[in-house]
């Protein structure tokens, strides 16, 4: 909530007139309805470019509705597709595991639409395929949408980066400042991959004896808990775009960072961002991740 400009206090302060504006003048509002008959409600509100509250609540047979939680939503300007995602629970509370296609990084994030997520896997047991199907096997071939939420972080210098070191096809390491590009399927291409990850080890491994930890290693996403949706991360800022959320006039950053090849936006609120980022700089803290299935 932070994240997205309500502190407690100003949460606090505009909990009424915010529990009245999503309720009757939502961006979008989707309805499951219960076994029982009862209604289950989630209501989106934007409150600033991209940023707003998601509500969760009950609604009675007038369309009353009762909100009985609140969580920050965001929306990336960009998708993600991927192979297949997997369904997991925490605290009954299910969670998207896919790859990143890209790099090969396993992300782990908070689904948020959950009702779109209970619609669908209706549908797959109406079509013969279990609950238990759709969880291990993965669903494939769908596009996420999901945001890193930060309360806490820091701008960084860039990484210092000498010439990079390119094998060439007689063996021998040569200075070049072209990227290294691999094809996993071509044995030559493995071998010239084994030599230049040796390569690269040894030339971090004797760096690191006169300089500093972050001088070196370029950047890092590492979940703090097995299959957690909250991160330790390091990466380069590629832009920077403030954002003002108009109920409490708090400004919100966002950035967009390359986490070793991974891309990915992250929203934190001005007062909790040590440093002026800039692109180019790096950005280093903890987050909370959280997205959509787009169904």
């Amino acid at each position: 909530m932070r994240s997205v400009g309500f502190t407690r206090a100003k949460f606090y302060e505009h909990i009424g007139f915010l529990k009245k504006d999503i309720a009757e003048n939502p961006d979008k509002k989707v309805v499951f309805s219960y076994e029982d008959g009862g209604l289950f409600v989630e209501l989106y509100k934007l409150y600033g470019n991209g940023i707003g509250l998601l509500a969760r609540g009950l609604m009675d047979d007038n369309e009353n509705i009762k909100i009985e939680s609140f969580e920050a939503f965001a929306l990336y300007e960009k998708d993600l597709s991927v192979n297949k995602y997997v369904v997991e629970f925490a605290d009954n509370l299910p969670l998207i595991v896919f790859e990143d296609i890209g790099t090969g990084n396993e992300l782990v994030f908070a689904l948020q639409n959950r009702i779109d997520f209970f619609k669908d896997e209706q549908r797959f047991i109406n079509h013969g395929r279990s609950v238990i199907f759709s969880k291990d096997e993965g669903i494939v071939k769908r596009r996420v949408n999901f945001t890193a939420f930060s309360s806490y972080g820091q701008v960084i210098l860039p990484v210092h980066k000498p010439s990079k070191m390119v094998v060439s096809k007689d063996g021998e390491p040569s200075e070049k400042a072209a990227s290294v590009k691999f094809d996993a399927s071509d044995e030559f291409s493995i071998e010239l991959m084994k030599k230049y990850i040796d390569q690269a080890s040894g030339d971090a491994d004797s760096r690191l004896l006169s300089e500093d930890l972050f001088s070196v290693i370029e950047g890092f996403f590492l979940p703090m808990e097995m299959n957690d949706t909250e991160y330790s991360m390091l990466g380069e800022i590629e832009a920077v775009e403030e954002v003002i959320n108009p109920i409490t006039d708090e400004i919100i950053t966002r950035l967009s960072l390359n986490i070793t090849g991974t891309k990915l936006m992250l929203i934190i609120n001005k007062r909790d961002l040590i440093g002026y980022p800039m692109a180019g700089m790096r950005f280093m803290g903890t987050c909370r991740m959280r997205g959509i299935v787009l169904i």
